[in-house]
């Protein structure tokens, strides 16, 4: 793990900023108390402190992972190999012949001998997805600005942490970080005219607002943050999607009131708001 800088404060109010390359994203993830886009999201809303109680204060977990998320690993994984001049192949691995149990199951000596020989990061998966996988890949690298990208990739495991001028802590980490902007890549198994529904579901406003104020905090000049978008199911579709300066402004207004709820709610104790307990009538018609 590399510390690319640390600094004490930037010009637009952040404070602590600290850059790490080549952290692990299990790592990534569990460092405290900084809270990562994802996170803040879903602790947004009427219903965001019963989120946030239910993971900050009794301690569970509220998603796990499924197989749209699973796939997306794999995917990741992959990418992030090729960004960093690595056979994709050597960290997406398939379990050979003879590995699986008799069921097919992953479990046993032999399987459990097989995975630990893999290299560090590396994840496995079956032919199928494998196949796929590949496609993606090959998909990504023929569209022209998508591939243009991926090859001017300087890192992918580009971490920041920071306390913004609110006080909040934060922390951001794209798929892609060029000499000039970062980029996320992101699955989808929507058709292009709903793309914006899912966005705006997981949040992706969020994503490019929060990871461009993290990349401002750095001292990173103005960019427009994109998305390399491609369509998990054959053929593998792909654009590359920016979006529009209403949607960042109300991301990060959004942002502003959520982590001002989040630390609300954590000073005083009170995660669910009165509001929470209405009766809602709802018109399908």
């Amino acid at each position: 793990m590399i510390c690319l800088d640390t600094l004490k404060s930037s010009a637009n109010g952040c404070k602590d900023i600290e850059v790490l390359l080549d952290l692990p994203n299990d790592q990534y993830h569990a460092r405290q108390p900084w809270i990562s886009r994802s996170t803040a999201f879903r602790y947004r809303g009427l219903a965001g402190g019963v989120h946030q109680r239910f993971e900050e204060v009794r301690g569970k977990r509220i998603f796990s992972g499924n197989a749209a998320t699973g796939f997306g690993t794999l995917v990741d994984t992959a990418f992030e190999a090729v960004a960093r001049g690595v056979d994709w192949r050597s960290q997406v691995a398939v379990p050979p012949a003879g590995v699986l149990a008799a069921d097919g199951s992953r479990r046993g000596k032999a399987f459990t001998e097989w995975r630990q020989s893999l290299p560090a990061g590396s994840v496995e998966c079956n032919a199928a997805d494998f196949a796929k996988v590949a496609d993606i890949i090959e998909a990504i690298r023929e569209h022209k600005i998508a591939r243009e990208l991926l090859e001017s990739i300087t890192h992918s495991q580009y971490s920041v942490f920071l306390t913004d001028a609110a006080g909040h802590q934060r922390k951001a980490r794209a798929d892609g970080v060029t000499a000039r902007e970062w980029f996320d890549l992101k699955t989808t198994s929507s058709e292009w005219p709903d793309l914006r529904y899912s966005f705006a579901r997981f949040g992706y406003h969020w994503q490019a607002a929060w990871y461009s104020h993290a990349a401002a905090a750095c001292g990173w000049e103005p960019f427009t943050f994109r998305f390399v978008v491609v369509q998990a199911n054959p053929p593998h579709e792909v654009r590359v999607v920016s979006l529009s300066p209403a949607s960042l402004a109300r991301a990060e207004a959004e942002i502003a009131e959520t982590l001002d709820k989040i630390r609300e709610r954590r000073e005083s104790g009170e995660y669910v708001p009165e509001a929470y307990h209405e009766e809602f009538v709802l018109d399908l018609f």
